[in-house]
This record gives structure tokens, sequence and C-alpha cells, in this order.
């Protein structure tokens, strides 16, 4: 049964690569998947997640933008805070943008946003190989989510094996 699991998971997370996302450009939330941000400036691959949910808002199919992620032992910062810092700079209006700040995992982003979302349909922004589980794990807190990836060029093997992993762990009971 793992083994199947692992096998329908595996060709999930590498279909998701290959996928169109965000089919409908309906003003919406958006939601920007937390990631690794330096002293208030976001990480190379968070900044490429705020850019996209940036262009969705520019394009008229984001009303807002949520930006999730807490803070590591030693941070200034959250993730969501140095998110919103970012979009701000780019234009985005502050009264359009929200934060999470308490999340250290997926499970959280999502979970610890929902006093924030005025409806369980939205779209999500992540990396193309995170989408798979990032959708596993809306669909398990019934959001109706759509997802809008970026693609994350670095060490692919490596991010699809966690991502397997993770998924694994989640699938076991492991984490949430």
């Amino acid at each position: 049964v793992v083994s199947l699991l692992m096998v329908r998971d595996a060709v999930g997370i590498w279909s998701y690569t290959l996928k169109e996302t965000a089919s409908t450009c309906t003003p919406q939330t958006v939601l920007v998947m937390g990631a690794a941000q330096y002293d208030g400036r976001p990480s190379p691959a968070f900044q490429r997640r705020l850019d996209k949910a940036h262009d969705l808002y520019e394009q008229g199919c984001a009303a807002n933008i949520i930006v999730t992620g807490g803070k590591r032992t030693g941070d200034r910062f959250s993730e969501g805070e140095a998110g919103v810092r970012y979009l701000a700079s780019l234009g985005v209006p502050r009264t359009a943008l929200q934060s999470e700040t308490k999340s250290v995992s997926s499970f959280e982003n999502l979970e610890l946003s929902r006093p924030l979302l005025e409806s369980k349909k939205l779209t999500i922004v992540t990396d193309d190989l995170h989408a798979y589980r990032t959708q596993y794990l809306a669909r398990k807190l019934g959001y109706k989510a759509e997802l809008a990836t970026v693609f994350n060029p670095y060490k692919r093997f490596a991010y699809g094996l966690r991502e397997l992993m993770m998924l694994m762990a989640y699938h076991l009971g492991i984490i949430r």
C-alpha cells in the first residue's frame, strides 16, 4: 500500500510541474506559501512566489494577497512580514495585503490563514514541485483552490524527493 501511494504521489508531483495553473482570472484572494527570508529580504524562491502574486494582482486576478510564514529562531522578521513589505515596495496597496506570521509548515500556512480568508476559494502561489502537496493539504482543509506555480530551477531531484517524503509522512500520520 505504501509503495502504491509513493508511486501515485511521485507521478502527481511530477505531473503538477507540467500542469497549466490558475486557469481563471476572477479577482479573489491569492495566498502565497511562505519560504525563507533573510533579515526581511525574501529568498530567491520566496521572491519568485511573491513576483507571481504581484503579476496576478497587476492582471486583476487578485483582489487581495495573503502572505504566509512565521519566524525561525533568531529571525527579526517573519516570512509573512517580509513578503508584505516586498509586495508593498512593488506598489501593491497595503489595504490589499495581509500576513499570517505564525506558521512554520505548509499545513500551518494554510490552516493559520483561515481567519484571514473571506471564503475557502482562493489561488495559492507556490513552487511547481510543492504544488501537489499544497493541493493535497488544501483539499484536506476544505479549500477550493487553484494553484499558480512558479518554476524552481534548483536541486529538482532533491526537492521532488523531499516532497514525496513529506507526503508519505502525512499519509502515515507522522506529521499533520
